[in-house]
């Protein structure tokens, strides 16, 4: 998913090297979406341990069901949120689009001044939009796969 420009940060065209700037900012975007999913997917993790340890204490205990049912419940949410936001698959998603364009940016900065050239910043440009294409393709292919079973 390609970050569009934002009030308050620069057109990367205007920068002195707009294919770095711009691979540079889809980089970024990358990296705050792969720590985005790993948050979440640890949250999630400690929360389905701890709330299913819960539940075995709270019945070991004696608990009213209510508290027992309510716990299990819990459980269940959790594990469905889980499976329907897959933030394990994203977070390795968002973590190979983030180190290819690394890859590829560190690549750009290791040129000398005078191969940092209009070819040079085509193939830049040209990887970080095969990166969001093959990405935006992981999200989009399930999606099409419903649409598709729905008609």
């Amino acid at each position: 998913m390609t970050e569009t420009r934002q009030p308050g940060k620069p057109d990367p065209w205007q920068e002195p090297d707009p294919p770095l700037a711009l691979a540079m900012r889809q980089m970024h975007w990358y990296g705050r979406q792969r720590d985005r999913a790993r948050r979440a997917l640890l949250i999630d993790e400690v929360l389905v341990l701890l709330v299913t340890a819960a539940t075995t204490v709270a019945a070991a205990l004696g608990a009213r069901p209510v508290v027992t049912a309510s716990l299990a419940a819990t459980s269940l949410v959790l594990a469905g949120l889980r499976k329907i936001f897959d933030w394990q698959y994203d977070w390795i998603a968002f973590a190979g689009a983030w180190a290819e364009l690394k890859t590829s940016v560190d690549d750009y900065r290791l040129l000398a001044d005078e191969q940092k050239d209009e070819e040079a910043g085509r193939r830049l440009i040209t990887t970080m939009n095969e990166v969001i294409n093959a990405d935006t393709g992981r999200w989009a292919a399930p999606r099409r796969g419903l649409a598709a079973q729905r008609e």
